[in-house]
C-alpha cells in the first residue's frame, strides 16, 4: 500500500521490489491530477460529502466540486467503482442522499449495483 504522493515520506526512500505488481495507492483527488490507475474507487459519494455541503448553495463552488469529481472519475484506465454509503453522519450533519453527480453520468456507461446487508434482530444498537 502506498499513500500518494509519497515523495516526502520514508516510503519514497525505500526501493520497491520489482516483483511487487499488486499494490494499492491511496490518493486524494487533488494529488491524482495527471495520474492514472487501472482500477479506481471513488468513495463516499453522498450529497454533503461529494459535493461538500458548503458548496451546495454557491454555483461556482458546486462547479469546482463537479470538476474534482470528473478528475477522480477520469483517473481510471479500465474500471471505475463509485461507492455511496446508506448514510454518513458527522458533526456537520446527517447525509443520506447519493451524490447528484452520479445522476449526471451517462446511463449507458454505468451499471448500478446495490447491496443491502441483512442484519439479524438483536437488542444491541446498530452501531455495536
Amino acid at each position: 500500500m502506498a499513500l500518494d504522493p509519497p515523495n516526502d515520506s520514508v516510503a519514497a526512500m525505500e526501493k520497491p521490489e520489482d516483483n511487487d505488481t499488486d499494490k494499492v495507492t491511496i490518493s486524494t483527488i487533488h494529488s491524482a491530477k495527471g495520474l492514472e490507475w487501472p482500477v479506481v474507487f471513488v468513495n463516499s459519494l453522498v450529497d454533503g460529502i461529494t459535493p461538500h455541503y458548503r458548496s451546495l448553495d454557491d454555483f461556482e463552488e458546486l462547479e469546482e466540486e463537479r470538476k474534482l469529481f470528473y478528475v477522480a472519475c477520469s483517473r481510471a484506465k479500465t474500471r471505475l467503482y463509485l461507492t455511496a454509503p446508506d448514510y454518513f453522519a458527522s458533526y456537520s450533519g446527517y447525509f443520506d442522499k447519493p451524490s447528484r453527480f452520479i445522476a449526471e453520468l451517462s446511463a449507458n456507461e454505468v451499471t448500478v449495483e446495490a447491496s443491502k446487508q441483512v442484519r439479524e434482530e438483536s437488542d444491541d444498537p446498530v452501531w455495536w
